[in-house]
Order: structure tokens, then C-alpha cells, then sequence
């Protein structure tokens, strides 16, 4: 796809920083780049994947903005499939700015978000789940959550995707020999279910398996602390991300908003929350908090009930155990450091008998190790069987994944069934064109637009 105007945008972070980069794509873009850049030198040749050194001069010749490195991309072997130039200056935002204002003026047009990725899928540089993948790569909140965009960058998933591909076609063409030479064929020589058939559900069954892994290494495990008043959530969060997130007080009720903080365990992103103490609410503002954790505790993967051990139980502890008591609970008993007022088997009869009940001491760090590797047990983190190969990590391809998977068993039913080939072959249609909006083979506008908008500008 051949754009006619030439875009330009900032591609480093805004701030102060040592060196920021100015990238520059389309047909104009070498054009605009000798008016504004004076080399070093007098020869400077432009060849392609090269750097010069130089001054960024304004548009009217006079005033020097910058001296910077230049590097020049020659169509097709750059990023967008176009000519790029990408300016290396100092890292002030005036300075850049002041550049990029120059080069608006002289016919750049500022980048939309994304739209240097979506020119090099236009291009046929990348693939529409490898752009998306690039994304992934810059919002990456762990090492394995990069590993795993960086191998979508390098084409795993889309292997994965052009081999079902491969598979769906053998069975459909098999189906659609069927159907034009019927009348000249015995029944006995028509294949009764085509061979690719059991082997594709198979491949999609165990991308489709890896999205519960990638999930947790992409957005991390979400993990609610939850418990009466003054039992000690607030020092267990401080505890655990290593300094004051939370206000610890003797008051009931010192924390009315959910309060976050993120950790690191394993390589894996922990979204730790701490709650407001569940209890009769003494007023609108504290009733309003209690929602909150009503609401946060229906989107947990782990939920952290914390007991005091200092104190007798009372009906509000409780009430908490038993509202939660389906979900991925941990029974964590708190302030062991002190007289205890119960024993762990007087409660044991409260929780399901699969429940981990462990002492801590929050104040100490006493058995946060072992709280630590229990969070990662519940989530399924320890599941690393997947991560070898490509693993979905998308909802849009899980979504389009499990149509291609429904359209693929309707197909081998209709054929078990003995229903004419014809509609099996309709449903393999439909399965590869749900696998063909993953890598955007077939895919509308307004959904391109969606991804791509979402993207940095300059990206």
C-alpha cells in the first residue's frame, strides 16, 4: 500500500534524557531530510543503514538547532517498507520539538498513534499479531512477558497460525474434491473425516491451553488482602513491596480506598491490593470503601484473608471466610509474634478442606516466603510447560482462536454426522477466516484502526 504523504513523530519517551530520537517515513522523507541536515562533512553519500554526523539546520538555512547523528533507511529493507530517517539528538524536549517543528513545516505530517507499525503492516513488513506484539514488548511488565512478544515478533505465533492454516486447507480441499466429483465416485472412496481434521483441533486446543500462563506473565496475578479492621493488611502490604504504601494506625478503619502497589515474584508481575477492614460501616465514606472491596475481591486470582491471631475471632472474620470461601483463598494468620487468643485447628473446620492456611508475622516478615510461593501456586504461574513455544496472550486471538475451534468440531460433526460435505466445508471457511483476522489477512478497517490507535505515537 503506497501512502503519498510523508509522516514524522517524537519515538522517545517526553522528558529530559540524554539522546531522543525523531523518526521520519514516506516518499519525501530523504527530500525533507537534506534541507534540514548540514553533515559534518562535505560528502555525504545517503547510503542506506549508514549514520552522519551533523547539525540540524532550520528551514531558512540560518540557525543551527542541533548537532546530532542521522541514519537513513532505504525502502524496502526499513521498519515501514519506506524510506526512513531517524534523527539521534539530545534528549531536551526544546530541542526536540523545536525539530519537529520544523520539519511539520517542511511537509511532515505529525503521526497518528501507531501509524508507523500500521505502514509496515500495510506493507507487508509484519503481520498483524507481530505488530501487535510490538506493543506487548513496550508495555511489558516482566522478563517473560517480554520473551514472549519478542518471540510473536520473530513470527512463533505466526508459524503456529499459517500451519492450522496449512492443515484447514488440506482437510477443506479434500472436502471440496468430494463435492465436485460426488456423482463420479463411489461412496466407499470419499474419506469419511479428512486426516487433518483431529490433528488441527488438537494444535488449537493447546495455543488455546497457554492463555492462562501468558495471561499471568502479560497483566500479572491480581491479589486482594481482605479481613476486619486492624488485622494487620496495611503492614503486610508495606511489608511486602518494601516501603509505606499504606497509612498503619491502631484506628479502625485508617484505610477507606483500595490502595495498589505492584511486586515482583519470580519474574512474575503480583498487583497486590489492600483493602479497607470489612465491617459495619461507621459512616457514608467508610461504606463506600467496603464496596470497593466487595467488588475488587469478584476480580481476584488470589484473595489473602488475614486473621489475627492476638484476638478472638468474631462473626465479621467470618462472614469474610464464608464470602469467599469458592474463590482462590489463602488463610493467612497474622501476628504470630504475639500470645495467640486461638489455635489454627480451632478454625480449620471454616474453610474448605483444600484451603492453605499459613501463620505470618506482616510486622516481621515472618512466612512471607511461604505466602509468596502459595500466591504463585493458586495462580497456575508454575504451569511453564507452554513457554517454550508460541503462547496466546491476546483476547482478540483467543476470541477468534475458539470460533476457529467451534467451526472446526461443527465441521467434523456435520461429517460423522453424514450430512452432505458441503457444510463442512462452509464451516472450514469460517475457521479460516477467524484464523485469518489474527495475523489481519482478513480483517475490517474499523478493528485496524482500534489496534493501532492504541499504540504510542511514534511507534
Amino acid at each position: 500500500m503506497l501512502h503519498q504523504d510523508t509522516i514524522a513523530a517524537i519515538a522517545t519517551p517526553f522528558g529530559m534524557a540524554g539522546v531522543g530520537i525523531i523518526r521520519i517515513s514516506g516518499l519525501e522523507a530523504l527530500k525533507i531530510a537534506r534541507r534540514i541536515f548540514q553533515p559534518a562533512h562535505a560528502n555525504c553519500p545517503w547510503e542506506t543503514h549508514h549514520l552522519y554526523h551533523g547539525d540540524i539546520i532550520s528551514a531558512d538555512g540560518i540557525t543551527i538547532l542541533d548537532e546530532v547523528l542521522i541514519s537513513f533507511m532505504r525502502k524496502p529493507h526499513s521498519f515501514t517498507g519506506e524510506d526512513i530517517i531517524e534523527i539521534n539528538c539530545h534528549g531536551s524536549p526544546l530541542i526536540i520539538g523545536s525539530i519537529l517543528t520544523q520539519l511539520l513545516e517542511l511537509g511532515c505530517r505529525l503521526a497518528r498513534p501507531g501509524e508507523f507499525s500500521q505502514r509496515a503492516f500495510f506493507n507487508n513488513r509484519i503481520d498483524l499479531s507481530q505488530a501487535e506484539a510490538l506493543a506487548a514488548m513496550v508495555a511489558a511488565k516482566s522478563a517473560k512477558a517480554y520473551a514472549i512478544g519478542l518471540g510473536q515478533l520473530k513470527g512463533s505465533l505466526s508459524k503456529e497460525i499459517e500451519a492450522l492454516r496449512t492443515l484447514v486447507i488440506d482437510a477443506l480441499a479434500g472436502l471440496e474434491a468430494a463435492i465436485d466429483f460426488t456423482e463420479d465416485t463411489s461412496t466407499e472412496k470419499i474419506p469419511l473425516l479428512p486426516p487433518q481434521i483431529d490433528p488441527a483441533l488438537e494444535h488449537i486446543q493447546s495455543l488455546l491451553s497457554s492463555y492462562r500462563t501468558a495471561k499471568v506473565y502479560t497483566e500479572g496475578i491480581n491479589v486482594v488482602i481482605t479481613g476486619k479492621p486492624n488485622v494487620g493488611k496495611s503492614s503486610l502490604l508495606n511489608t511486602l513491596t518494601g516501603k509505606k504504601k499504606a497509612i498503619v494506625t491502631d484506628i479502625p478503619g485508617t484505610t477507606r480506598d483500595l490502595i495498589t502497589d505492584t511486586i515482583n515474584i519470580s519474574g512474575i508481575p503480583v498487583n497486590l491490593t489492600d483493602t479497607a477492614g470489612i465491617r459495619e460501616p461507621q459512616n457514608v465514606i467508610e461504606k463506600e470503601g467496603i464496596d470497593l472491596v466487595w467488588e475488587s475481591l469478584t476480580n481476584a486470582d488470589v484473595v489473602i484473608i488475614l486473621l489475627d491471631c492476638s484476638k478472638p475471632l468474631t462473626n465479621e472474620d467470618k462472614v469474610i471466610i464464608d464470602k469467599n470461601r469458592d474463590g482462590n483463598i489463602i488463610a493467612a494468620i497474622n501476628k504470630i509474634d504475639l500470645p495467640p487468643a486461638w489455635e489454627i485447628n480451632t478454625i480449620e473446620h471454616l474453610f474448605p478442606r483444600e484451603k492453605k492456611i499459613l501463620k505470618i508475622s506482616a510486622k516481621f516478615g515472618v512466612g512471607l516466603e511461604e505466602l509468596k510461593k502459595t500466591i504463585m501456586d493458586l495462580s497456575g504461574s508454575g504451569d511453564d510447560k507452554n513457554t517454550g513455544s508460541a503462547m496466546i496472550t491476546n483476547m482478540r486471538h483467543k476470541l477468534a482462536m475458539e470460533k476457529a475451534l467451534k467451526n472446526i468440531q461443527v465441521a467434523k460433526e456435520s461429517i460423522v454426522g453424514g450430512m452432505s460435505p458441503e457444510f463442512a466445508a462452509f464451516d472450514l471457511r469460517e475457521a479460516l477466516d477467524n484464523l485469518d483476522e489474527i495475523t489481519g489477512k482478513k480483517i475490517n478497517d474499523e478493528i485496524l484502526d482500534k489496534i493501532f490507535s492504541s499504540f504510542c505515537i511514534g511507534k
